[in-house]
C-alpha cells in the first residue's frame, strides 16, 4: 500500500522525519519497504500482513504509529446538513444474508455534476497509486483510502424501484461488471441486487447497468461490510481482485461504516455540488460488538522475557485504542471491532510486546528440553540423496502443480486430482509422477544448450485411489540424458551417452548401497517408457519402482531432444525393503582367479538366468559373474546367442587349487548345458 505522508499528518499531529518514523512503523509489525519521492510529497510503500485490514488505510496507519511518536489523532468527523426528503424516503435496504453481509449503510446525495475531480484529491489518489475516474467515484476512493471503508457509489435512477437487496445469486444469473466483462454468477457468491437483478458483486466489483454517468444527478452510497471468506472466494472464481476485495479479505470495521458513507456524502457535496439526503439507511442486523479479553501480566513478563509492571502494559494497549484496565490483577481489555486479529491472551501479549519495542526484547535463546531429530523418514531421504549424489546426480525440485495434460499423457487421469481453483489454465492439477517433471527440467535445460543433465527428485505425489479417497506419498525419481564425459577423446560420443544400462547401473547402486538383496529386475508396461527398453525392480519379488527409457511419443510431447532415461521408486516401499542391520565382511586374504567362458544359449535365455545358475552351481566359490561381450553371428547360428562370461573364483578360507577350480568350472559347464540347453565356445 502506497502511504502519502501529507496525508497522514492531517489525521496523526505528530513531529518526526520521514526516515525516523520509517523504522518505526517497521520495528512495529508494519514494514516501510520503500520510500518514495513524488513531486513534493513523500510516500511509503508499505507492506501490510494478511491479518492486519486494519492498516489498509491512513487512518489505520495513523493510529499504529501515535504511541510510537508521541502523536495525537484526528479522526475525520463528517459535518452534513441534510436536506428532506431523508434518505429512507429515497432508499430501502434489505439483507436477505447476514451471515454473509452484517450491516449495510445506504446515504444519498442528490443534484450532483459529475465531471473530473479537483487537482488535489487527483494527485493524492494518484500518489496512493489508485487512477482519477471522475469526481463521484474518486470520493468513495479517497474515503477508503482514509478510513478503510470501501465503498461503492450508484446512479438513483438506476436501481429498480429504489430498492437495494443483499442476496446470495440466483442460479443462472449474470451480470456485467464495471470493466466490462460479463460474469456468471454462481449461488454462493453475494451480490448487490434492485427488484429485478444484480446491479453489483458484493464487495468485489459494481455493475455496468447501474454505474456513474455523465448523466447521473443522483447518487446512493453504499458503506457495507461483508464476510471476508464469502469474498475471497467470489474474487477467486471470478479472477477479479479489486481494492475492496483487497480490504474486505483481510477485514473490515464495522463500526467505520456509517462515518464513511458520510463522510464520502460530505465530500461529495463538495466537488460536485450535490445536496445530502438527512441521515442514512442503516440495516445492521448482526452488530458487532467489542471482544472482551483477560491477560495476565506474569505470563506476559515469562512470554516475553521482559519485566514490565500490569500498569504499563495497560498503558502500552491503551495507546493502541485497546481499552485496558486492571481487576483482579489481570489485564482487562477491550478490543475494539476494528482489530479482529486480536482474539485470545497471546494476542494481547503481542502486543504489548510491540507497543513496548520489538528492539527493547532480550536476545535470548530458549531452553531445549529435548533433543532435536529428524524423522525416520527424513533420515532415510538424506541418505537416498547422498547416494545419488554420489552418483553424478544433481537433485532438482520441481512444482507439485501441474499441467493436467501431462497426468493424462501418463495413463494417469482416473487418479488424477484436478484443482477447484486454479491459478492459471495451465497449472489445475497436482502431479501423479515426478518424472514428467523431470523430463521438463531436462527440456528447459536443452533450451539453453544443456545437454548432458543427470538429475534426481525426493519428494510427494498426490493420487485418488480407486475408492475415490484422496492421498499422498513420497516418491524418488531420476532422469538422464546426454552423456557423462563431454571431453572424452577416446570414446566415441554415442558409446558415452546415457542408455538404459546407466539408468540401470544408477538403481543398483543405489540398493547396493542401501544393503538391499534379491534384486531382480523383469520387464513390464508404462505407458509412459519405452516397450522394449524398461524393467520394473523387484526386491523379493516385491515391486518397488520402474525404470527405463523414455517413448519416443513422450519425448515428442515435452519437446526432449535425444533419448532420456528415467527412474521412478515408491519411498515407503524402498525403505521398507532396507535391513535393519548390515553386515560387513573383512578384505579377503587369499588370492582370487579369473576365467573366462564363452556360453552359447538361446536368444529366448536371459542373462539373469545364466547368473543363477553360475551362482547355484559354483559350491560357493564364485564370487562374481561379469558380462564381458555378446555375439550373434553364423558361428553360433539362427536364434543363438554367444555370452562371454568372467567368472572370480575365491575362498575365504584358503588358496583354491588349479583342480578345485576346474572341478567348479566343470559343474558349472553341465548345470547350463543341463538347464539352459547351453553351449560352449
Amino acid at each position: 500500500m502506497k502511504l502519502p505522508i501529507g496525508w497522514l499528518k492531517e489525521l496523526l499531529d505528530y513531529e518526526c522525519p520521514p526516515r525516523e518514523l520509517a523504522d518505526k512503523l517497521t520495528m512495529a509489525g508494519l514494514e516501510v519497504e520503500e520510500i518514495m519521492q513524488l513531486e513534493d510529497e513523500t510516500v511509503f510503500d508499505v507492506k501490510v500482513t494478511p491479518n492486519r485490514g486494519d492498516w489498509l488505510s491512513v487512518l489505520g496507519v495513523a493510529r499504529e504509529a501515535a504511541p510510537l511518536v508521541d502523536g495525537t489523532l484526528k479522526m475525520p468527523d463528517p459535518i452534513i446538513e441534510g436536506a428532506s426528503p431523508a434518505a429512507g424516503e429515497s432508499i430501502s435496504i434489505d439483507i436477505e444474508d447476514p451471515d454473509l453481509c452484517c450491516r449495510y449503510v445506504g446515504a444519498v446525495v442528490r443534484g450532483v455534476q459529475v465531471k473530473p475531480s479537483p487537482g488535489w484529491m487527483q494527485s493524492r489518489l494518484t500518489a496512493a497509486g489508485m487512477r482519477p475516474i471522475n469526481n463521484i467515484v474518486d470520493a468513495t476512493n479517497y474515503v477508503m483510502l482514509e478510513l478503510g471503508q470501501p465503498l461503492h457509489a450508484f446512479d438513483l435512477s438506476l436501481l429498480h424501484n429504489s430498492h437495494i437487496i443483499v442476496r446470495r445469486a440466483r442460479a443462472g444469473e449474470k451480470i456485467i461488471s464495471l470493466d466490462g466483462s460479463p460474469r456468471d454468477l454462481t449461488e454462493d457468491m453475494l451480490v448487490i441486487a434492485d427488484s429485478d437483478r444484480p446491479v453489483a458483486i458484493a464487495g468485489v466489483m459494481g455493475g455496468l447497468d447501474s454505474e456513474i454517468n455523465e448523466q447521473t444527478k443522483d447518487v446512493v452510497i453504499e458503506a457495507a461490510n461483508f464476510a471476508g471468506t464469502s469474498i475471497r472466494r467470489t474474487s477467486k472464481k471470478l479472477g477479479l481482485v479489486t481494492e475492496a476485495s483487497y480490504r474486505f479479505e483481510r477485514g473490515v470495521d464495522p463500526s467505520i461504516a456509517k462515518k464513511a458513507a458520510l463522510r464520502a456524502a460530505e465530500l461529495i457535496c463538495e466537488i460536485a455540488g450535490g445536496e445530502a439526503a438527512q441521515g442514512t439507511v442503516d440495516a445492521y442486523p448482526c452488530v458487532k460488538e467489542p471482544r472482551q479479553i483477560k491477560a495476565r501480566p506474569e505470563r506476559a513478563n515469562a512470554v516475553l522475557g521482559i519485566e514490565l509492571t500490569p500498569q504499563s502494559m495497560a498503558q502500552h494497549l491503551n495507546a493502541l485504542q485497546i481499552e485496558t484496565s486492571l481487576e483482579d490483577g489481570l489485564l482487562v481489555s477491550m478490543v475494539p471491532t476494528c482489530r479482529p486479529d486480536v482474539v485470545s491472551e497471546i494476542d494481547l501479549i503481542e502486543e504489548i510486546g510491540r507497543a513496548s519495542g520489538y528492539e527493547n526484547l532480550p536476545l535470548t535463546l530458549p531452553k531445549a528440553r529435548t533433543k532435536g531429530m529428524d524423522s525416520k523418514e527424513g533420515l532415510f531421504r538424506d541418505r537416498i540423496r547422498r547416494i545419488l549424489m554420489s552418483c553424478g546426480a544433481q537433485e532438482t525440485l520441481t512444482h507439485s502443480l501441474v499441467d493436467s495434460n501431462l497426468s493424462e499423457l501418463c495413463g494417469c487421469d482416473e487418479s488424477m486430482i484436478r484443482l477447484r481453483n486454479t491459478l492459471t489454465e495451465e497449472i489445475d492439477s497436482l502431479r501423479v509422477r515426478l518424472v514428467p517433471n523431470l523430463l521438463g527440467v531436462i527440456e528447459r535445460n536443452q533450451t539453453h544448450e544443456i545437454n548432458d543433465v543427470c538429475i534426481f527428485e525426493v519428494g510427494k505425489v498426490y493420487f485418488r485411489t480407486p475408492e475415490g479417497v484422496i492421498d499422498e506419498k513420497l516418491a524418488i525419481a531420476g532422469a538422464m540424458s546426454g552423456n557423462l564425459w563431454r571431453n572424452s577423446w577416446n570414446l566415441s560420443s554415442e558409446a558415452l551417452d546415457a542408455d538404459f544400462f546407466l539408468c540401470k547401473g544408477t538403481i543398483e547402486n543405489l540398493l547396493d548401497a542401501l544393503g538391499i538383496k534379491s534384486v531382480q529386475f523383469a520387464p513390464t508396461e508404462d505407458t509412459f517408457l519405452h516397450p522394449t527398453r524398461c524393467a520394473k525392480i523387484l526386491v523379493d519379488g516385491v515391486e518397488i519402482g520402474v525404470l527405463g527409457e523414455v517413448a519416443p511419443g513422450m519425448l515428442e510431447a515435452f519437446d526432449v531432444k535425444g533419448r532420456s532415461q528415467v527412474y521412478e521408486l515408491d519411498f515407503n516401499a524402498l525403505m521398507g525393503c532396507v535391513p535393519d542391520t548390515l553386515t560387513y565382511h573383512h578384505v579377503p586374504k587369499y588370492p582370487a582367479l579369473r576365467m573366462h567362458m564363452a556360453v552359447v544359449v538361446s536368444d529366448e535365455v536371459k542373462y539373469e538366468q545364466l547368473q543363477q545358475v553360475i551362482a547355484q552351481s559354483g559350491e560357493g566359490f564364485i564370487e562374481k559373474t561379469e558380462l564381458l561381450d555378446v555375439y550373434r553371428g553364423e558361428q553360433v547360428g539362427t536364434g543363438r546367442t554367444s555370452l562371454t562370461i568372467s567368472m572370480v573364483f575365491r575362498s575365504r578360507e584358503r588358496t583354491l587349487t588349479d583342480e578345485e577350480v576346474n572341478s567348479v568350472l566343470d559343474n558349472v559347464k553341465k548345470a547350463l548345458s543341463r538347464n539352459l540347453a547351453a553351449g560352449f565356445r
